[in-house]
């Protein structure tokens, strides 16, 4: 995957404030890269690695797995 994200559009993605993202970044959870003039972006491959990583999907790897279990 090629090109890079905003703070905003990966906080909208996720469900969580920018300042959560940043707070990712911050701590190193998140990779991301500042561009000249201050700009901060994140790979749309480190954001899907984020998310692989934390990922709480069932091994099935769809929720229509669990849902038939239930």
């Amino acid at each position: 995957m090629r090109g890079f994200l905003t703070v905003a559009a990966v906080a909208e993605d996720a469900g969580f404030s920018p300042r959560t993202v940043l707070r990712w970044v911050e701590r190193g959870d998140l990779e991301a890269v500042r561009f000249p003039g201050g700009r901060l972006r994140i790979s749309q491959n480190a954001w899907m690695v984020f998310l692989a990583e934390r990922s709480t999907m069932p091994a099935g790897g769809t929720l229509d797995a669990v849902d038939r279990e239930a």
